[in-house]
């Protein structure tokens, strides 16, 4: 047979029509009987010696079936969970024993028979905190004053760095930007939840809504102690890098489910889920950017300072990647990048849709503008100037990242197209000399790491029963991003089968016992790549037990509607069904499995635009455009690639305009409702218009790349960019996220008064 060719075609979402109609069924839709449910208390204060929990009120509340403290449970600290980075010193307990760290830290957890009920003695109980002054920014934590993990010594996680700054710098243009990437929290629809229910044999079966779950049943394993977890993802309402972590609370759900022998749920209301469920990005990047008066850069010099938040566990992993994709898509003969790390009186960060890669493309943009606008240059130019040319791809820049194909001049030369520069000019011309507000034009060209570490392989198998039916097991769990369909479209185009033919089973350790997950936008190329090897292997099979079957040579066995014929020979064939069985006879199974691994990473890649409208008296941003051109290789479905984009798209807006996680001066967040923590609306999303560039990945069958980030990465600088150049006749230079209009007022007014506030 011939090896089968993918073609794209937009399907529609088979799983849409249970989330559209009210089927769907998430971890807050299911019971059982003799359940309990369970309530943290949480510290009040940013920083305190817990001197006393006093439980015996809350204890005696109507309903309350336990309360446990940490000495209750008795569980070991959390490890931080990165390879490269020694967090010994700064493990995080599951209950805060006798110190806090941050508001929100768990001290308590309240079981009772009702939610309410389980409410109400959760506020009976008093932990005794003796307040410590808290550590509430990175400056202030790298002095050492105070110092949160004693044991550490210290409030710096690591230091790391990739080259080395030159001493002597003599260029035409010599530009210095620092920017802010503020802390945000993750606004999926459904905050986090699980349920634990005993198995009644000393085991637990664990429903959570998880990117990652056959990770999660090893490290639950390892902290609870015991061998039999069955961890079960049920429909997962966004997750967003949010969820793929090992929450404490997850660790004392199941802990006071085995004690009680009961079912325990945990649902995070929306204020828990805005406070320590959990934060990105938070982070400050200085770019020293250097060249001659043409344009062409010659040096670089990045220094990115991150604080995670209490504890260094994934957060830690953010800014080694952003430092990995530093470089962005330039060539820079000469570049290194410092990277500091410390923790803060603030909840842990975690990776956030994109982790690293939007920070370090936001602190380059940025720096790009900074430096068009000191050489006096259109900031266009100089991009085109400094791209890496395809002809160098691949290429291992400074940081070591080997950025594998595409096109970064075409992006941008179809971007700068599809906005239709000169026009917006022109325009932007006539509105200044008219006296309407100003409009600005600003891009946002990035490259990104996609896959995942380099051994991280995802599971695939596929298995035709004997019906006929084709199922696939996989281990990338959806959280939202279409599994079920694009899984059944590969494997449905290996054997010519209908979507309705296939099933898809994920997200269940006991069926999908291995897998990495769902996270570093690595599902498709990593595990539908897996899908469709395994697809070819399984049809390669049956191609051969059908040749036999049909007595024909294999190399004359054709596919069509999921029956093998002979070429020339219409009307004579063997259904997948009679396949199936005839391997089921011989007492084999019509299957094939692996743990694929590409044994390398992809770089997606884009350009985007933006344009924007100020009004100078109030400071109100408006978008009234946004182009996105993007490559993310060969695509499986259309519609779903846009989706990804646009809903990216969307969360870049958010951060560029509206959403900050703000802590006052004694470590209080403050935005801890959707009326205080702003994201956008529909009426704030303006038109987009959408290009696309083909690149195959070169590391994968199906010549995949990542899609799932591009919006959140390319869209913030674009859109500051934009602002920038609006109010460039204005004196403003500088301004970070998010522009709400007291921040671009403000800028407006300081600007006009040459820096007095």
């Amino acid at each position: 047979m011939q090896d089968p060719t993918y073609r794209p075609w937009s399907a529609r979402r088979v799983e849409d029509h249970r989330f559209l109609t009210g089927n769907g069924r998430y971890v807050g839709d299911m019971t059982f009987a003799g359940m309990v449910h369970a309530e943290f208390v949480r510290s009040t204060a940013a920083h305190a010696i817990v001197t006393a929990v006093d439980v015996e009120e809350a204890r005696r509340s109507p309903g309350t079936v336990a309360v446990f403290t940490a000495q209750d449970l008795d569980l070991s600290d959390i490890e931080g969970d990165n390879p490269l980075i020694t967090t010994a010193g700064m493990t995080r307990p599951v209950l805060a024993k006798d110190r806090v760290l941050h508001v929100g830290e768990a001290v308590a957890v309240v079981l009772a028979e009702t939610q309410r009920q389980a409410e109400d003695a959760a506020a009976l109980v008093w932990p005794d905190l003796d307040e410590l002054p808290p550590v509430l920014d990175a400056e202030q934590a790298l002095v050492d004053d105070p110092v949160l993990h004693t044991e550490k010594g210290t409030n710096v996680v690591d230091r790391s760095s990739i080259g080395t700054p030159a001493e002597v710098w003599s260029h035409d243009i010599d530009v210095t930007t620092t920017v802010k990437n503020q802390r945000l929290g993750p606004v999926s629809i459904e905050p986090v939840g699980a349920l634990a229910k005993p198995d009644g044999n000393g085991g637990l079966v664990l429903w959570v809504g998880h990117q990652a779950p056959q990770q999660l049943k090893d490290e639950l394993i390892d902290q609870l102690g015991i061998s039999a977890i069955e961890v079960i993802v049920p429909d997962v309402g966004g997750g967003f890098g949010m969820k793929a972590r090992l929450y404490p609370e997850y660790v004392a759900v199941c802990a006071a489910a085995l004690r009680l022998d009961r079912p325990v749920r945990w649902l995070q209301s929306r204020r828990e889920h805005l406070l320590v469920g959990s934060h990105g990005r938070d982070m400050i990047h200085r770019v020293r950017l250097a060249g001659d008066s043409s344009g062409r850069f010659e040096r670089a010099h990045v220094e990115i300072l991150c604080p995670v938040g209490a504890y260094p566990q994934t957060g830690a992993l953010v800014p080694r990647i952003s430092a990995f994709v530093a470089q962005q898509l330039y060539d820079i003969p000469e570049f290194s990048v410092e990277t500091t790390i410390v923790v803060t009186s603030l909840p842990p960060t975690a990776p956030y849709r994109g982790a690293g890669r939007p920070e370090a493309a936001y602190a380059m943009e940025r720096a790009v503008d900074a430096f068009a606008r000191t050489a006096g240059l259109d900031p266009v130019d100089v991009r085109r100037r400094n791209l890496i040319a395809s002809a160098d791809l691949p290429r291992r820049v400074a940081t070591g990242a080997i950025y594998d194909s595409g096109d970064y001049r075409a992006a941008l030369d179809k971007a700068v197209e599809l906005v239709d520069v000169e026009a917006f000019r022109a325009d932007q011309e006539s509105r200044r000399l008219s006296g309407a507000s100003p409009i600005g034009l600003g891009f946002g060209a990035f490259v990104e790491r996609a896959g995942g570490p380099l051994d991280s392989g995802e599971f695939a198998r596929v298995q035709v029963d004997d019906a006929g039916k084709l199922l696939v097991f996989t281990g990338s769990t959806s959280n939202g991003q279409g599994h079920e369909t694009v899984w059944a479209q590969v494997a449905g185009t290996v054997f010519d089968l209908p979507l309705d033919q296939i099933q898809v089973f994920g997200g269940d350790t006991s069926t999908v016992k291995d897998g990495w997950g769902s996270m570093a936008s690595r599902s498709a190329q990593v595990g539908a790549s897996g899908v469709w090897r395994m697809a070819t292997e399984v049809r390669e099979l049956a191609a051969d037990a059908a040749a036999e079957l049909l007595e024909a040579s294999p190399e004359d066995i054709v596919i069509e509607g999921g029956v093998f014929g002979v070429v020339g020979t219409p009307g004579v064939g063997v259904s997948l069904a009679e396949v199936a069985r005839h391997f089921s006879e011989s007492g084999r199974e019509l299957a094939a499995e692996e743990l694929f691994t590409p044994g390398a990473q992809t770089f997606p890649y884009g350009v985007h635009a933006a344009i924007v409208e100020v009004e100078v008296e109030t400071g109100d941003v408006r978008l009234l455009r946004i182009v996105a051109v993007d490559d993310c290789g060969n695509v499986l479905n259309p519609m779903i690639v846009e989706g990804q984009v646009q809903g990216s798209l969307v969360q870049g807006i958010g951060q560029a305009l509206y959403e900050e996680i703000i802590a006052d001066d004694y470590g209080q967040i403050m935005t801890t409702t959707l009326v205080d923590y702003l994201i956008p609306h529909a009426e704030d999303i303006p038109p987009m218009t959408f290009g696309r560039l083909f690149t195959p990945a070169p590391s994968n069958p199906l010549g995949l790349k990542g899609t799932g980030e591009g919006g959140c990465i390319g869209g913030p600088p674009a859109i500051v960019n934009a602002v920038l150049d609006a109010l460039a006749p204005y004196g403003v230079t500088e301004i970070d996220m998010p522009l709400r209009p007291a921040k671009v007022w403000h800028a407006i007014r300081e600007a006009a008064s040459g820096g007095a506030t």
